[in-house]
């Protein structure tokens, strides 16, 4: 056979001699074959080329073969010698018996099956299959076969008692006995009369241990002990009448909010233990004004993250054309948080329009919610100033402004009225420097306010806001 030399020294590293020659040989004839059949030296030189490759695999898959059989041969003898199966154990007795069947090769063939597994010895001999794949599972098996104690008892794995730990309680030592399948017990020697002789008698508070006048060991009262435990009794009763003045709850009225409130015994000496009657006509006129504050307090913390989600998609273009469908389900939810039900929040995550106009509805209902919180020319300008813009993510853009600041006025609201538990809190409000200043004021709504350039005055060249009131105001 011809012997081009098709294959490089690299390809062949790691063979004989003889591996070599011959894989050339082959070469030659794969690269002679595949280019007469395809007419292509190309393709004949590809085949060539493979041959080493395929010489190689076909040596692994061979030593894979040889490797896996040693394997189950290995796990076979294994198994043979601690739980052969009925034919192994009748070749093991016909052999013993050096000749053909008989009645006794029969029973030692029953007595090899029967005979019980020494699990300590098979546990070591399965150290021989160290890289067997089979060896953890024997061993694991194995291990869970081992004797363990229970309590004092050891039991196999089959739950039957081999043997017994003695123990001792009382003086008494108790043993199993697994020959008579019971318990033997005997008295510990001495035991009585090491327990008197290690046993010291009781001392009480204010005595100590001494000798009398015979050496025996007796308790002797400390001089001076009986007034010393006297004093120290007193102050400990009179340190815990302190503890509970100042632990102890006891309940006193909460003038804020007409109910009881607990405090410490001692913070309700000196306080009045009911409302008067006009304290408690004060709180009636309170009481409505303060629900109704802690109202608009809970409906705008709800609506904040919802606020924040739809901020977070008008700046991510929600709102250019073309783009709302791809925010349907944030759309859903947002319309869902901020108060927008049922079948109108599914329509509203793909009509922008229908959108745009719910987002205004919620704006309006809060500000009509702020009722002793803001002016009534606040909301009319409002609702008139948002039909003007006509872009419409300027427009959803107005309403999250409107409804932001609203909802902290509502939280500036209700925090002015805990703190001011009076009957005329409302108008306490509209006096203070929030609840007089118009809701446009806030830096966001402002940009929305008309605006005009100042032409005279010490304000000249200057921005002036002309407010929802009719009054200009300069803030820049």
């Amino acid at each position: 056979m011809f012997d081009f030399g098709l294959l490089s020294d690299a390809a062949l590293t790691g063979l004989s001699d003889k591996e070599k020659t011959d894989l050339q040989k082959q070469a030659t004839q794969q690269f002679l074959l595949g280019s007469l059949l395809s007419n292509d030296p190309a393709m004949g030189y590809r085949a060539a080329m493979g041959v080493p490759e395929q010489y190689t695999s076909t040596q692994k898959n061979i030593s894979d073969v040889q490797e896996k059989k040693r394997q189950r041969a290995e796990v076979s003898s294994f198994l043979e010698q601690y739980v052969p199966n009925q034919m192994q154990a009748g070749q093991r007795a016909l052999g013993a018996e050096g000749r053909g069947p008989t009645l006794s090769a029969a029973q030692n063939q029953q007595t090899i099956l029967n005979a019980p597994i020494d699990y300590n010895r098979a546990l070591t001999d399965s150290l021989r299959l160290i890289g067997n794949p089979a060896q953890p599972q024997i061993r694991e098996t194995l291990t869970a076969m081992q004797p363990k104690y229970q309590g004092n008892l050891r039991v196999d794995a089959s739950g039957n008692v081999l043997s017994g730990l003695p123990t001792q309680d009382k003086g008494i030592t108790s043993q199993y006995n697994p020959l008579t399948g019971g318990y033997s017990a005997a008295p510990v020697q001495n035991y009585m009369q090491s327990a008197i002789q290690s046993t010291p008698p009781e001392v009480r508070p204010g005595q100590m241990l001494g000798f009398d006048a015979n050496g025996m060991i007796g308790a002797n009262v400390i001089p001076g002990a009986p007034l010393a435990t006297q004093q120290l009794n007193y102050s400990e009763r009179l340190g815990q009448g302190q503890a509970a003045l100042q632990t102890t709850p006891t309940s006193i009225p909460n003038l804020q909010t007409g109910r009881p409130t607990l405090a410490t015994q001692a913070q309700a000496l000196g306080q009045p233990s009911a409302l008067s009657p006009a304290e408690i006509q004060a709180y009636e006129g309170y009481k409505p004004i303060k629900d109704a504050a802690l109202k608009g307090f809970q409906t705008a913390v709800s609506s904040d993250r919802s606020l924040e989600n739809l901020q977070n998609i008008i700046n991510r273009g929600a709102f250019e054309p073309g783009k709302f469908a791809a925010f349907k389900s944030e759309v859903a939810q947002i319309a869902t948080g901020l108060g927008v039900g049922g079948e109108r929040a599914k329509a509203v995550s793909v009509d922008s329009p229908l959108f745009l106009q719910s987002v205004a509805d919620v704006a309006s209902s809060n500000l009509q919610d702020l009722s002793g919180a803001t002016s009534d020319k606040d909301i009319l300008f409002s609702a008139s100033r948002g039909p003007q813009i006509t872009n419409q993510k300027e427009a959803v853009q107005y309403y999250v402004d409107l409804t932001k600041v609203a909802n902290q006025r509502k939280k500036d609201y209700y925090n002015f009225v805990t703190a001011n538990p009076i009957p005329d809190v409302v108008e306490k409000w509209s006096q203070s420097s929030k609840g007089s200043s118009s809701i446009f004021e806030d830096p966001k709504l402002r940009k929305y306010l008309p605006q005009f350039q100042v032409k005279a005055g010490p304000e000249k060249g200057k921005t002036a806001y002309q407010l929802p009131t009719g009054a200009y105001r300069v803030y820049d």
